[in-house]
Formats: C-alpha cells, structure tokens, sequence
C-alpha cells in the first residue's frame, strides 16, 4: 500500500507565491493546502491534518508571528514543522520567528528547489 503524501500547508496573501509553491510542491508529490491569511491557515490547521506549514509573515490582519505563536501554543499543533518565507531580510525577524519555534526562515526570492529540500529534510 502506498504512504500516503505529507501535506504542506502554504499561507501567504499573495496568490502567485502560493501558486507557485502549490506547483513546485505537487511536482515533488505533496499534499497542498493553501490558506491566504492567518485566520484561514489556523481553520484549516482545526480540520485537516497538515504535516508542515509555509508561513510568509508579511500578512493584512494577522502578522506571521502572530500564526506562529498560535500554532505554537496549540498542544495539537505545536510540533508542526513551520518554516518561515519572507521577503524581509532582517536578521532580527529571522531571530524572532526561530526564537518563536520556527524550523527554518527563508528569504525571497525563493530557491525552490532548496525549499523542497530543507521540507523533505524536516519531515524525515
């Protein structure tokens, strides 16, 4: 019997970075959920059972480190993988985000391949 695929949960509010991923993802034989806010990401963490999560922390309404420390103080969320996608090069938000229980921080622009890799790496 086959496994079945490890989904990955993709939330950002830009549809064409989530577009993206969702592609580069199923191309790599992923699950794909995809949320376009915090609020979204954390009802669909409630009903379905997500094995990592792509977090962008630039959002309208809940900020990224916002879903983060949700998910992270949630007893049946907290030992989700999140890894963080930002556009924001600070080193004290890629600080932050790690200190708050994120697995990883990438910056973009994306290198999907080493996204792909670094999820495989987490879910191991």
């Amino acid at each position: 019997m086959k496994q079945s695929k490890n989904t990955v949960l993709l939330v950002d509010d830009s549809a064409t970075n989530n577009l993206l991923l969702q592609v580069v993802f199923e191309q790599n034989d992923f699950a794909v959920e995809v949320a376009f806010s915090g609020k979204d990401a954390l009802k669909i963490l409630k009903r379905k059972h997500i094995d990592i999560v792509l977090l962008d922390l630039m959002m309208p309404g809940m900020s990224g480190f916002e879903v983060l420390t949700a998910i992270k103080e949630n007893p049946e969320t907290k030992n989700i993988p999140v890894m963080i996608v930002s556009a924001d090069s600070e080193r004290a938000d890629a600080d932050k985000a790690l200190e708050l229980g994120a697995e990883y921080y990438f910056e973009k622009p994306l290198q999907l391949n080493e996204i792909v890799e670094k999820v495989k790496g987490a879910l191991a």
